[in-house]
């Protein structure tokens, strides 16, 4: 990942089918139960014994979690994607997310990897600088099973002019 570099990224050099892998997390017992115990209080995701008795007969991460890891990963991949740019261009903001699924539970030891693909540009414009980019970001399990789903759709400033 380290040898990747971009000389423009302008909303114009984006294509529709762009894919990345955004790279790997491996969910252990004590970070699922540390994130969930401040952001999710429930026995399915802090009580590894009451969880035995719930829905998924066992400990499962928080989908919030794995929802944040995902971002965790795309911060860090585009950090080093986008290094070398200096073009005065600058990332914009993701202004809407939908189709946010969870398909199955993200269990103590399983690794989820975390992709991106750009599947859409509308012809919008804002603030006669922004165009707008839908993105499909999904997660897999180690046994390539869908474990998250979203759409979003962020802001990439438009080359100058």
């Amino acid at each position: 990942m380290s040898n990747l570099y971009l000389r423009n990224r302008w909303f114009e050099d984006l294509p529709v089918g762009e894919f990345h892998v955004f790279g790997s997390h491996t969910f252990s017992e004590l970070e699922m139960v540390a994130f969930a115990r401040r952001y999710a209080q429930a026995p399915e995701f802090t009580d590894p014994d009451a969880a035995r008795t719930l829905r998924w007969g066992g400990l499962v991460a928080a989908p919030w979690h794995v929802c944040a890891m995902w971002m965790r990963k795309m911060v860090d991949y585009m950090e080093v994607y986008a290094q070398g740019v200096n073009d005065g261009r600058r990332n914009g903001a993701g202004i809407s997310v939908q189709a946010m699924e969870w398909f199955e539970p993200v269990r103590p030891g399983h690794t989820v990897t975390y992709t991106y693909e750009i599947i859409d540009k509308s012809n919008k414009v804002i603030r006669d600088k922004w165009g707008v980019i839908r993105s499909r970001n999904e997660a897999f399990n180690q046994n390539g099973s869908k474990v998250l789903s979203f759409e979003i759709d962020i802001l990439a400033e438009k080359a100058p002019t």
